[in-house]
């Protein structure tokens, strides 16, 4: 008995040991979490007090103001993944910036991505600021950190450069709007440096991946002001193209613009990237706000100018909703009085439209053929004006713009027939396996070379999916196998389809 008591007296002792080494452990590994989140750097603010005011009070009575001025953004639909915001003192630009948050309240994002373009510091590629937090006299904001690896990963351009950031306020004065209308989000601070061609492509593949991996949960902010000093008027023409670019998704014509100085942004990197991002992932964007320092707060002799823009995903990315027969009836009527008008006269119609699908902004093709020959087809790729509006301009230049074609005679009107083609959003594809013939229209991009195909061609020449991508090749000018090239993007597309 006294042997049994001895053994149990030294199990006591054995449990007791353990339990105080596993207490000690726990509170050693609390402690080690509290000492590293101390020794965790903190980016304090540098443009509290100049750009914004220093005071967490003033600060709060000032941004809650711009975003109840502002209003709630009723017309733009949910699915807001990316919004343009300019990054100017907040009694020149908060009024703008205001409208890009209003459209991203309360919407379940973690992450921010805050993608804006080195205004002091010189270097090549992409800085990443890869941890710690950064503060504003409302608080601290975590980095994620781990977001920031993955996009270190699919982009080889990104580098850890924390000192990219010292005197860079584009993306500091994007966190007060932020810390405003969410909560509990972490934040990838990016900005361009130097970069090259390459450089911005791979980034917004980095970017559509991430969105597409994380959607709903990832909010791209790209910081950014539009032209810097020219007299009030000159400004706003320069920026209304501008605009007009960014919500027509057009790449193209924004970089020829940039590069012929016809159009300014200090981000412009970021605003190219992120705009093919979105094409990529099928968005759509809208101008929220325009205006100008002139308007604000300074000489009109010399502005900047600062607008707002948001990026979503129609419907959930799924497309719009489907036409009704009566709809598309009212569609062909409003192809067919412009055709006639324009083609007798070179004006348009006035017409007054009500319907709702009819006024969102729709990709659209409109062909016309003579006894089943084709005699003319124009359309917008991309979403461009109100769906009732692209037929109007589409029918037009149709008649008179087709370059293969003459002009539409008067004494040809009554034998054309007009077809419509309601575009659904582009999808970048992975493999040609995905492509449906028959259902898929296909949009090819090489290089500066593109070309597209209507789904109804691959039906009407009875190609299968091979000839399909080779005709859609030739169409824009690549050699026919040009499509098996890594570097080559293929969209596909659903349309509506209807005609008289």
């Amino acid at each position: 008995m006294g042997n049994m008591r001895h053994v149990h007296g030294k199990k006591d002792l054995l449990v007791r040991a353990f339990m105080a080494v596993l207490v000690a452990g726990i509170l050693f590994a609390a402690a080690y979490e509290a000492c590293a989140q101390s020794a965790a750097p903190v980016k304090k603010p540098v443009f509290a007090g100049s750009f914004y005011p220093a005071d967490k009070v003033s600060l709060q009575t000032m941004v809650d103001g711009y975003l109840r001025d502002a209003g709630r953004i009723g017309d733009v639909p949910p699915g807001v993944f990316a919004v343009i915001a300019p990054h100017a003192g907040y009694v020149f630009s908060g009024k703008t910036a205001a409208y890009s948050y209003n459209a991203v309240r309360a919407k379940g994002i973690t992450t921010v991505i805050l993608l804006g373009s080195s205004h002091r510091s010189s270097f090549n590629g992409i800085a990443l600021y890869p941890s710690g937090s950064w503060e504003t006299p409302l608080g601290k904001v975590p980095i994620d950190e781990a977001m920031g690896r993955k996009i270190t990963s699919l982009c080889g351009a990104v580098k850890n450069l924390p000192g990219a950031f010292d005197e860079e306020h584009s993306l500091e004065v994007q966190l007060p709007f932020l810390q405003r209308t969410m909560k509990g989000f972490k934040i990838v601070p990016l900005l361009t440096g130097a970069v090259e061609k390459q450089d911005v492509e791979t980034l917004s593949d980095a970017l559509a991946t991430t969105l597409k991996q994380h959607k709903g949960k990832v909010l791209l902010v790209v910081s950014s002001d539009m032209s810097h000093y020219h007299p009030y008027d000159e400004a706003v023409r320069m920026d209304s193209t501008t605009l007009r670019f960014m919500s027509d998704l057009n790449t193209v014509g924004l970089l020829e613009g940039l590069a012929k100085r016809q159009n300014e942004l200090c981000g412009a990197p970021a605003v190219v990237a992120s705009m093919m991002a979105a094409t990529e992932i099928g968005g759509q964007a809208k101008v929220l706000h325009y205006t100008n320092s002139g308007d604000t707060a300074g000489d009109r002799r010399r502005v900047v100018g600062y607008g707002s823009v948001a990026f979503w995903q129609p419907d959930d990315g799924k497309g719009a909703a489907p036409l009704t027969g009566a709809e598309k009836k009212r569609l062909l009527a409003i192809a067919r009085k412009t055709l006639e008008e324009y083609v007798s006269s070179r004006t348009v119609p006035g017409i007054d439209v009500k319907e709702p699908k009819l006024l969102e902004k729709r990709g659209v093709f409109v062909t016309l053929t003579i006894r089943g020959q084709l005699r003319g087809c124009v359309g917008y790729i991309k979403p461009a004006a109100p769906l009732y509006r692209s037929v109007m301009d589409m029918t037009a230049a149709a008649s008179s713009n087709d370059l293969r074609f003459r002009p539409v005679a008067k004494s040809e009107l009554e034998d054309i027939a007009i077809e419509i083609s309601v575009l659904s959003p582009l999808k970048l594809i992975n493999s040609a396996d995905e492509i449906k013939v028959g259902t898929h229209g296909l949009y090819i991009v090489k290089g500066g070379n593109a070309g597209l195909l209507l789904p109804q061609v691959a039906a009407q020449y009875k190609w299968n999916r091979e000839e399909f991508l080779q005709n859609t090749c030739a169409k824009a000018g690549l050699p026919e196998n040009s499509w098996k090239d890594t570097d080559t993007k293929i969209y596909v597309f659903s349309a509506q389809i209807f005609s008289e």
